[in-house]
């Protein structure tokens, strides 16, 4: 077991567009290793500005987060309001700190696909 403490990694954002130039994502030289996806991408102020999302299998220390720019988006879309704090109250907090801080605004997101319509002619 790796135990209950938080693990952090520094690293760069390297682009500000990802794998095959997707603009939804950052590439960053952070080491990711299995189970790190969803984890916090912060700025040097305390800001969540991206989610760990995947690694380059064919190089080292090439991984991508998603820019929370397009989940807020999303989140907002999905419950018809914005529900995400506008101001940084844990920038004067050390790295660990920020992370304890920010853990009553996890969530988990679960993507339906609608149900497959058919028309009646023709099946």
């Amino acid at each position: 077991s790796m135990g209950s403490e938080l693990k952090l990694t520094d690293g760069l954002v390297s682009s500000h567009s990802g794998y095959q130039n997707d603009k939804s994502l950052y590439q960053v030289s952070a080491p990711v290793q299995n189970g790190n996806s969803g984890g916090p991408l912060f700025d040097e102020k305390g800001n969540v500005v991206g989610i760990v999302s995947s690694k380059h299998t064919q190089a080292e220390n090439v991984s991508y987060a998603i820019k929370t720019s397009y989940l807020k988006e999303l989140v907002n879309r999905s419950v018809g309001y914005d529900i995400f704090p506008h101001n940084n109250v844990i920038s004067n907090k050390t790295l660990s700190e920020q992370v304890k801080s920010i853990r009553n605004f996890v969530y988990t997101l679960a993507v339906v696909r609608p149900a497959r319509v058919y028309n009646s002619v023709g099946l």
